[in-house]
């Protein structure tokens, strides 16, 4: 029955949105035009990897193991799944909030537009991978146990 379900689909799939929406959100938080970002005041670049953490990983454990649950059709339970996707939220924003102390901390240069661009894109598919997989891991392995 878990044949229908493909993490690595599922991860790649993670990967495209979740790069699709940090795009999306670094677009209108430090604009489209071109300059120079400050990983701290006042542009923050640091800072905002905490609620894209927070975003990512909550979305990427709560999406694709609803589908999975749908997939599976063994009513596997809802309070399982919610509990996880906020744990996972969780992770990220202690995750997130460590990346920000840690370049706040070490007083980096300014990055360019298009380098900050490219690494918020490729942390949040990278991080939506990651989650992805390690929630539908675990789902899947609950559902072989029914």
């Amino acid at each position: 029955m878990t044949a229908d379900i493909s993490i690595r689909r599922e991860a790649a799939i993670s990967v495209v949105i979740n790069g699709v929406l940090s795009l999306a959100f670094f677009l209108g938080m430090f604009g489209t035009a071109p300059r120079p970002l400050g990983w701290m005041a006042p542009d923050n670049l640091a800072l905002d990897f905490v609620p894209q953490s927070i975003a990512v990983a909550l979305m990427s454990a709560l999406v694709p193991a609803l589908v999975a649950r749908k997939t599976l059709g063994n009513g596997a339970a809802l309070r399982p799944i919610l509990v996880r996707a906020v744990l996972f939220a969780l992770a990220g924003g202690l995750l997130g909030g460590s990346l920000a102390f840690s370049v706040g901390a070490t007083a980096f240069p300014t990055i360019g537009w298009g380098a900050a661009l490219t690494i918020k894109i490729a942390y949040g598919g990278a991080l939506g991978a990651l989650v992805a997989t390690l929630a539908l891991r675990r789902l899947l392995s609950s559902a072989r146990a029914l």
